[in-house]
């Protein structure tokens, strides 16, 4: 497999795509944020765990700031609310963090499987233009969903920093946080003041980048195996056609003329190797997809606590965003649950999107299986047909904690609910 990858990568097609270029940008943003330990003996790898470790630290301190002011503040539920909202984001980030770091092999064998499961189609993508375009449609995809968010989160960030600078600015009393507010000496102590100021800001700018690289990290191998269905699905439609399709007709036409007057004088063994090729085509394209689906049962262990706790940390900070923005007073406050309400719904939704692309590519097979040139081919082509049709009918479905299903009826559901623990806490609020 190294071999294989090395050659790719000093082959290119045309396209400038390679197996090797498959998650490496994902993989990147990870080691560049202190997730992902680099390989090698390197003098900077000594060092990575404790850059791993500041960045632990600066979430875990956030955190604890967000319940003491919870504490402190016991009774004004405006205030509190406003703190969880980032306190809630900051424990999914960290609690998506921690199951990486316990789970690095399974990271790195999930990335390795992925470009095998490419690597057993790659020839075919090499000598089809159409196939290729698959692909390159898919990492184009992949790199557009990969580096979008941060973008928009690196704009969102610094606003969210610069918060406490412009009230000051605009004449409003002591001294604020970005993000947890705290009470006591920390405000009234300057350099104390400025340290727990950088942590919070440490803490919010690696959560951009950990807790949305890892949901697109999944979302990104759902993508490439979308990609490699709709590329078997691709093969399956013209297995025993191409330049084959006038002969095949004629084969078959010949053997109903032949068997209608009653004679056995008909050439089979013209039908009898088309039937050969076919099935050593369907055969491939059989393997190709189980390939595909023995990928997806290592997406599935690694993915779903992953998946599960960012549902459930999203679907919180969504309800009590949307709590704050429509009740706090405070204008710059509102302003920030704006910006921020998207994020969380986002980032539900490209998992459910995601596995959704999943069903939809799987369950097209069927069609595809059907589509190809069957009629007149042997028993062991038409049985192979039919046992791919059947095995394609059976939906694609990743779960999240093995409790929801990753598509957009879950996601519909998760909003639903999202809303109806808003309206409660709206209810106790009139209350």
């Amino acid at each position: 497999m190294p071999a294989l990858l090395m050659s790719e990568r000093k082959t290119k097609p045309a396209s400038g795509v390679s197996v090797g270029d498959v998650l490496r940008h994902n993989v990147t943003l990870l080691m560049v944020t202190g997730a992902w330990p680099p390989e090698g003996g390197r003098w900077w790898h000594l060092l990575y765990p404790a850059y791993t470790a500041t960045i632990y630290f600066s979430m875990l301190a956030t955190i604890a700031m967000g319940f003491l002011f919870a504490y402190q503040s016991w009774g004004d539920w405006d205030s509190i609310m406003l703190t969880f909202v980032n306190t809630f984001t900051l424990i999914g980030g960290a609690v998506k963090l921690a199951h990486f770091s316990s789970h690095v092999g399974a990271y790195r064998r999930l990335v390795a499987a992925l470009r095998d499961v490419i690597s057993v189609q790659w020839a075919h993508c090499e000598r089809h233009d159409a196939l290729m375009a698959i692909f390159t449609g898919s990492h184009r995809k992949a790199l557009w969903l990969t580096w979008a968010p941060m973008v928009y989160l690196n704009i969102l960030g610094p606003l969210w920093f610069m918060m406490p600078v412009v009230a000051w600015a605009s004449g409003v009393p002591g001294r604020q946080f970005p993000f947890a507010n705290v009470r006591g000496v920390v405000k009234t102590y300057f350099p104390l003041y400025i340290i727990v100021y950088f942590i919070q800001c440490h803490s919010v700018f690696y959560w951009n980048f950990l807790s949305f690289g890892l949901d697109i990290f999944f979302v990104t191998c759902m993508i490439y195996i979308a990609a490699q269905l709709r590329i078997i699905g691709e093969r399956l439609s013209t297995v025993g056609r191409g330049s084959k399709v006038e002969e095949s007709r004629a084969v078959y036409n010949e053997k109903a003329r032949l068997q209608k007057f009653g004679t056995k004088s008909y050439n089979a063994s013209e039908s009898g190797g088309r039937s050969e090729d076919m099935h050593t085509e369907l055969v491939d394209c059989v393997k190709a997809h189980h390939h595909t689906l023995s990928f997806l049962h290592v997406l599935q262990d690694v993915m779903s606590p992953v998946a599960m706790a960012q549902f459930v940390c999203s679907a919180t900070a969504a309800c009590i965003t949307l709590f704050q923005a429509t009740f706090n007073p405070e204008g710059n406050s509102i302003f920030k649950c704006l910006m921020y309400l998207p994020m969380p719904a986002f980032q539900i939704y490209i998992y459910c999107w995601g596995g959704h692309e999943l069903i939809d590519e799987g369950a097209s097979l069927s069609v595809s299986a059907y589509s190809c040139a069957w009629i007149g081919a042997s028993r062991r082509v038409t049985t192979a047909v039919h046992t791919l049709m059947c095995r394609a009918q059976m939906p694609l479905i990743l779960t999240a904690g093995k409790l929801y299903p990753v598509n957009r009826d879950t996601f519909v559901s998760l909003i639903n609910g999202s809303y109806s623990f808003y309206a409660l806490l709206r209810q106790m609020r009139g209350r």
